[in-house]
């Protein structure tokens, strides 16, 4: 039976579609068929790996794909958009990166996915991050707990806890730190919180138990895996409930061929630097 490859293409970006097509070109004439993946439910047998050609929301699409599926097979990241932190290999160079890959010279970074609880029942699993949030313009008011020690009251906008996979999105955004993906930890960061409650950014041991319990008010508060708010007793979680977080036994894996993590976040700040380098004012101008 002939090797296959999945491909997870982001939509509405004629880049992704017309370089995806030189790749199926490019393998089937190595022998390899190609498919396309939209969900769980596209994966076939004898898939060799995946190839997410995107941004970093279709590793993250492809990521949720491959956990839900039970399958251990690996995910190739390849950018036909903005600069990302987890797509190293720019479209139009995904070929020679193929070649090695086909001929097994490849690096795989393994990352865990964390499972969320609402009052002991599960709501489901996050790849990259889980914010817990209230209601537009209101407060989020509860306690975390860590390893059932109470840590601090928390008010403030919302809370991101993310493994290291995520620690380069909203938690980065935030003001937390980026860990690097050989650390079994996970980042704890707090936007906007109140000055009387005041916290600062945790990485603790993924193998923490992270606990918030809501405050008793009459205010609504919700949870989003991964970017999607999670539908529980109409979206809303009453005071007194608690969001329990713990790492998963699910994981994934992407395929690196070229740079190392620091040179991947040092190709990142440059490039985006470089691109805000023209606001900044030169001596002489008058503003």
């Amino acid at each position: 039976m002939a090797d296959k490859v999945g491909m997870v293409v982001r939509k509405g970006s004629q880049i992704a579609v017309s370089s995806s097509e030189n790749i199926s070109r490019f393998l089937e004439h190595k022998g390899v068929i190609t498919y396309t993946i939209d969900g769980v439910e596209d994966l076939q047998d004898e898939t060799l790996f995946i190839i997410s050609n995107g941004g970093d929301g279709t590793v993250l699409k492809s990521a949720r794909i491959v956990v839900e599926s039970e399958k251990n097979i690996p995910i190739f990241p390849v950018n036909s958009g903005t600069v990302g932190f987890l797509t190293e290999i720019d479209c139009r160079e995904a070929i020679p990166e193929l070649e090695k890959i086909l001929e097994g010279q490849y690096k795989e970074e393994v990352h865990h996915t964390l499972d969320v609880y609402l009052d002991g029942k599960y709501m489901g699993f996050a790849v990259n991050d889980i914010v817990i949030t209230s209601e537009h313009g209101r407060i989020l008011d509860g306690k975390l707990f860590l390893d059932n020690v109470l840590i601090s009251s928390i008010r403030g906008d919302r809370m991101i806890i993310s493994p290291p996979l995520g620690s380069t999105a909203y938690n980065l955004s935030a003001g937390g730190s980026i860990i690097h993906p050989k650390l079994e930890a996970m980042s704890i960061t707090c936007v906007a919180h109140f000055y009387t409650t005041r916290f600062f950014p945790l990485i603790v041991p993924i193998s923490t138990e992270v606990k918030f319990v809501i405050s008793h008010t009459p205010t609504d508060n919700y949870v989003v895996l991964d970017g999607q708010m999670v539908e529980v007793n109409g979206k809303k979680i009453n005071g007194g409930q608690s969001i329990t977080v713990k790492v998963s036994d699910k994981t994934f894996k992407l395929i690196y061929t070229e740079r190392s993590y620091y040179e991947r976040i040092n190709k990142v700040i440059l490039t985006q630097q470089e691109k805000s380098a023209w606001l900044e004012p030169v001596p002489g101008d008058i503003y």
